[in-house]
């Protein structure tokens, strides 16, 4: 059977080179005074430290004299091994002051091998575990209170019976801010607070100790010496030594100053909540979820007759109204109550007590508590009497005003058709004048530069042909002069083409068809230019009345100028199309264009490039003769304004815009 513990044999470690004084420790132990003892013998140092490493050591007997260690080291050596084991230190000397050192140390014993016996021995041995025992507590109990007082953020210190620091906790320290605890002992609550706190303090604290009776939870208003105020919850306590007498006092504060300046905040805010209330002009009141009364506001006081809040509160509505307003109040109440949805703005028509129906906007809102349960309501009401009455009023004068407003919508109607008809016509006559004005100018110029321009023309080629040099400009020369009057002579028929208005030789044709072979003449350049070409031409189209070759002229130009706006790489689609039109804007200013409303069959001929589009302080100007955003040699500026013309005469309408998506869309127009 396994013995106990408070049974077991303690270990004991003797390390002793000398047989003779080993044996004699083995006798002492061998008398039943010391067979709770099993005696372990080690000669050298070395080897102790190797067994204390194991553990299972309950005393070590150490020699100091060992052969493997200086006699000033061996018990520091030992001690480090295993300072949780008590060492009793068997020294041949008698040397007081060295057994003095050793013991400071932190040996149990210091004994004299000369006067050692079994009683002695076993005596010494006892008292050292015990002892060793009883540091260990104290050291643990020692090593929980320094816990304690160094990371509890609690202000802990203890006194003297004359209010004096004998032992303050880290928080105190930093509090008083000081270097180390030591700096506050002897001192009192006048050397770290304002006197008036410390005389406070201190008479609180010559109370504890005469009555015995604590101070639990008190706030105190602490000064310190700069002036700073903190608040603090304070406990103080009577300290009593073993035989109950009081020595003196301690406490623990812990630092309220945040949670004070929040109380502060919320009791402001209390405040500037219940000012705003009971001068608010509205009727403000609170109830509970059987309708009494917990709240209410000045203005609500005197819509009861009451004089005081008191008169108010714990009451219902069923004490100040009669039986059905009461019934439509209480409904209201149970259903913001039990629904948790607040009724919001409601006007009603409410009697006053006496006897005064005034109108209310009145508003229920539920009070709920932290876990979401309706706890209440807040009622706010507003006497909107005068509003009603004003919009009374306001409703019978536009009643009068409606009496007239279909004839005065009329007449306006009317007036506004004949204002924008008159206007048009105004701006049509302007602009047709200036038209006739442009194209008389423009026949003019051409008819009196025609003439010169093939006299030029036939001396160039005479000289082009007859005019033999060896200098290599002059060929250069009159090359130049030729592509000069070409160009010249391109002008002046476009100024022809636009101020001579031809006669079309119109016939039924396909739309797609004729925007097919027009597509022909610019396959050239579509390929040089790198486009990708896209059609999406329907095949039903309803003939349209057009001049085939002067549409042609139309899309060819439309088209080059497609080619010319777009990059490399870009696409180019032509599009046609039959629709009934919505919406339609049109050029006010054209005469000979028949106008095209909404509702009529259209068929659309579009041309959309995905070049850089036109800037639009140039859009508007695009139709302007000799307008061009080209660069100079590639226009005349007269192809848009002659095919617009072109398109006119036909009674179509001719568009150009940017698209949002990039490039530009060009959009004929013709009925059906």
């Amino acid at each position: 059977m396994k013995a106990s513990k408070s049974n077991a044999k303690r270990k004991v470690l003797l390390i002793e080179d000398n047989p003779g004084d080993a044996r004699l420790m083995r006798e002492y132990l061998a008398d039943p005074a010391g067979a709770q003892f099993e005696l372990e013998h080690v000669t050298s140092l070395t080897d102790g430290l190797a067994r204390l490493t194991q553990g299972g050591v309950d005393l070590v007997l150490l020699d100091l004299s060992l052969p493997d260690s200086p006699m000033a080291e061996t018990f520091k050596r030992a001690h480090a091994a295993a300072p949780q084991v008590p060492i009793i230190v068997m020294s041949g000397l008698d040397d007081e002051k060295h057994a003095i050192e050793t013991v400071q140390e932190g040996a149990q014993d210091y004994l004299v091998k000369a006067f050692v016996d079994t009683r002695l021995l076993v005596h010494a041995m006892r008292y050292a575990i015990e002892r060793k025992r009883a540091e260990e507590a104290l050291a643990h109990e020692r090593d929980l209170l320094h816990t304690l007082l160094d990371n509890l953020p609690d202000r802990i210190y203890f006194k003297d019976d004359q209010s004096r620091f004998t032992r303050i906790s880290k928080a105190v320290t930093e509090q008083f801010k000081i270097g180390h605890p030591r700096e506050a002992m002897g001192k009192t609550d006048r050397d770290f607070f304002s006197a008036e706190h410390a005389e406070i303090a201190m008479r609180d604290e010559a109370q504890v100790m005469e009555t015995g009776q604590p101070i639990l939870a008190k706030v105190e208003r602490e000064i310190l010496p700069d002036g700073s105020v903190t608040w603090a919850l304070t406990s103080k306590l009577p300290l009593k030594n073993r035989q109950g007498k009081t020595i003196g006092n301690f406490g623990i504060s812990r630092d309220i100053t945040e949670i004070k300046r929040i109380e502060e905040h919320l009791d402001a805010e209390r405040n500037l909540l219940r000012s705003l209330i009971d001068n608010l002009p509205d009727y403000i009141y609170v109830k509970d979820t059987e309708g009494r009364y917990l709240l209410d506001n000045i203005a609500h006081r005197r819509w009861l007759g009451a004089d005081s809040e008191s008169q108010v509160v714990g009451r219902r509505v069923s004490d100040f109204f009669p039986a059905e307003a009461v019934d439509r109040f209480t409904n209201d109440d149970l259903r913001v109550i039990q629904s948790g949805f607040a009724l919001l703005n409601r006007e009603e028509l409410v009697e006053d007590r006496l006897g005064n129906k005034r109108w209310h906007a009145t508003t229920k809102v539920p009070i709920r508590s932290k876990d979401g349960k309706v706890t209440g309501l807040v009622g706010i009401s507003r006497d909107i009497t005068e509003r009603k009455l004003s919009v009374e009023a306001i409703r019978e004068a536009n009643a009068e005003l409606a009496r007239n407003k279909d004839e005065l919508q009329r007449t306006l109607t009317e007036l506004q058709q004949s204002h924008e008809e008159v206007k048009s016509a105004q701006f049509q006559l302007i602009q047709a004048e200036k038209m006739q004005s442009i194209g008389r100018l423009a026949a003019g110029v051409a008819h009196e530069v025609k003439n010169p321009l093939g006299i030029l023309r036939m001396g160039t080629d005479y000289l082009a042909q007859n005019l033999k040099s060896s200098d290599e400009n002059v060929a250069l020369i009159l090359s130049d002069m030729m592509d000069a009057i070409k160009r010249a002579d391109g002008i002046i028929m476009g100024l022809l083409d636009f101020s001579v208005p031809h006669a079309l030789d119109t016939r039924a044709e396909d739309l797609s068809a004729v925007l097919e072979q027009s597509i022909g003449f610019v396959r050239h350049d579509l390929n040089e230019a790198g486009l990708k070409l896209v059609r999406e031409l329907a095949g039903d189209l309803p003939p349209v009345w057009i001049d085939r070759n002067k549409m042609k002229q139309v899309f060819v130009n439309i088209l080059m100028n497609a080619i010319h706006a777009t990059p490399a790489g870009g696409t180019l689609t032509v599009r046609t199309s039959c629709r009934v039109l919505g919406a339609v804007e049109h050029d006010a200013g054209s005469r000979e264009a028949d106008r095209i409303r909404a509702g009529e069959t259209v068929v659309i001929a579009e041309v959309i490039d995905t070049g850089s589009g036109i800037p639009e302080e140039k859009l508007r100007h695009i139709f302007d003769p000799f307008f061009t955003t080209k660069e100079t040699g590639k226009g005349t500026g007269l192809g848009l304004s002659v095919t617009k013309k072109i398109v006119e005469l036909h009674g179509g309408s001719l568009d150009i815009r940017n698209r949002k998506e990039g490039g530009v869309a060009a959009t004929i127009m013709f009925k059906v």
